[in-house]
């Protein structure tokens, strides 16, 4: 027993005399030695005091020999004490026959690891991979990513045989999908509302196109048609009742502005019968319209005579009043601005 205990200390001394401490410490001293013998070289020989150029290069080398050497030798222990910090730590007590029996093993279990099939990866970790894919599915849908959910359900039902989860989880995603849908088509709709209530039926047309395009399952788009169309009519009926009634009172500034409306909306058959009566207000108008043109000049009211005529231009071009108009516009107009400036000054 006793001799067996120095067998058994020696492997252990000799295992701690080569971990990376002491052979960090030996690196230091020896480059440290290298120093040293350098300073002290450099110190006692002076390389000028010899002539020969021979003689002065071989002493100088012979000084610097030992120096060289042991930094060397402290460079090389360094580099070692690195590589042997990088496997086994700083105090590291080397590898004993259990310790190599279980590496071994551990690389040993680490190849079948490498060398095992896809099948038998998939077997071994199959609980994780459907557990990761459920999390997957529910993430995926609380982001309203229902596509990438729908990939995830054919893995789910295929590969792992989890079809009736799969199906109740398809449930859950159209249901989500047709909630957000549900509010993006309300929205939609609720503008498409706005712009009919403006009674820019051409805008709506539009926008119509375009929801059907984005929603072409919406069952309340596709009543959406229907809709504009019914606008479209009851405002015209609405419009034509209103001219009725102004042409009706002799209204017949409010009755020219529907006329005018009218027209945007009324074919050649539905104008028909509103022709005569058109007549009646257009000409009206511009009977209206004269009387006031010569008034404001009997009046020496030359601003608004220039007003009304220009407006008898505009909404009468080819009448004959229009012509006569044109003929005093310009006297009318210098007229005008000097009246302008007369009431200028007097403020």
């Amino acid at each position: 027993m006793a001799e067996s205990q120095p067998q058994q200390a020696q492997p252990a001394l000799k295992k701690r005399s080569t971990s990376p401490a002491v052979l960090l410490f030996l690196a230091l001293l020896l480059i440290t030695i290298s120093v040293m013998l350098a300073a002290a070289g450099r110190t006692y020989f002076d390389p000028e005091d010899i002539m020969a150029e021979q003689s002065r290069v071989f002493l100088t080398y012979l000084v610097y020999l030992p120096s060289i050497i042991f930094g060397l030798l402290g460079v090389t222990m360094l580099i070692a004490s690195g590589v042997r910090w990088a496997m086994i730590g700083l105090w590291g007590r080397g590898i004993t026959s259990g310790d190599s029996d279980e590496t071994l093993n551990l690389l040993r279990v680490i190849g079948d690891r490498q060398l095992i099939s896809e099948t038998a990866k998939r077997v071994a970790y199959r609980d994780a991979d459907v557990q990761l894919l459920r999390d997957t599915i529910k993430a995926d849908i609380a982001k309203a990513e229902f596509g990438a959910a729908f990939v995830l359900l054919d893995e789910l039902a295929k590969t792992y045989g989890h079809r009736e989860e799969a199906e109740d989880y398809r449930d859950q995603i159209n249901a989500a999908r047709n909630a957000e849908l549900e509010v993006k088509v309300t929205q939609a709709i609720t503008k498409l509302e706005e712009t009919i209530s403006r009674h820019d039926f051409e805008a709506a047309q539009k926008d119509l196109a375009r929801l059907q395009r984005l929603y072409p399952e919406s069952q309340r788009i596709k009543t959406l048609p229907r809709t504009i169309v019914q606008a479209r009519e009851q405002y015209k009926r609405d419009i034509e009742r209103q001219f009725l009634d102004a042409s009706g009172n002799d209204n017949v500034d409010k009755a020219m502005e529907l006329l005018k409306e009218m027209d945007k909306y009324l074919t050649e058959q539905e104008a028909e019968p509103y022709r005569e009566m058109a007549r009646g207000v257009i000409g009206k108008k511009r009977d209206n319209l004269g009387v006031q043109f010569k008034m404001a000049i009997q009046d020496t009211d030359w601003v608004r005579a220039v007003q009304v005529g220009e407006q008898i231009i505009a909404q009468f071009p080819n009448s004959r009043m229009a012509d006569e108009v044109r003929g005093m516009l310009d006297v009318l107009r210098e007229r005008s601005q000097a009246q302008l400036a007369a009431a200028a000054r007097s403020v």
